[in-house]
């Protein structure tokens, strides 16, 4: 009674290999009276293995790069706004301080609390105050 060896390919993984898209990958027909593979045989097999697994890196090199190229958009769309902020902001925040010393009477330098302090009237004080308890 001879035995017939199956292929060290399981045929699940034939299948899910072609519904992956692989290329199909033909059985090795053996005769019931070979006991062992012969080199011819083991040479099938290796060259079906090895299209399998060519077709999963090509697969596998694509959504690398693909990755890699997600990850440098990503950057790029971090890193403009600051390179942009950092070279239009500063004109846009002197106008403004311009802007604002102008209408509290500072000079260039900062706010000058003391003399806004010096011209606040006591009564102006106990208005805030009561607006507060309010």
């Amino acid at each position: 009674m001879s035995e017939e060896k199956s292929s060290p390919i399981p045929d699940a993984e034939i299948l899910r290999a072609q519904r992956k898209g692989a290329p199909p990958v033909p059985p090795i027909e053996k005769s019931a009276e070979k006991k062992g593979y012969d080199l011819k045989e083991l040479v099938e097999m290796n060259v079906r293995w090895s299209q399998v697994i060519y077709e999963q890196n090509k697969k596998i090199s694509r959504r690398l790069t693909a990755m890699t190229v997600a990850s440098y958009l990503r950057l790029f769309i971090f890193i403009i706004p600051l390179i942009l902020a950092f070279i239009f902001l500063p004109p846009i925040f002197h106008d403004l301080m311009e802007q604002y010393a102008n209408i509290f009477g500072t000079n260039a330098q900062g706010l000058d609390v003391n003399g806004l302090l010096n011209n606040i009237d006591p009564s102006q004080v106990e208005g805030f105050l009561q607006q507060l308890n309010r």
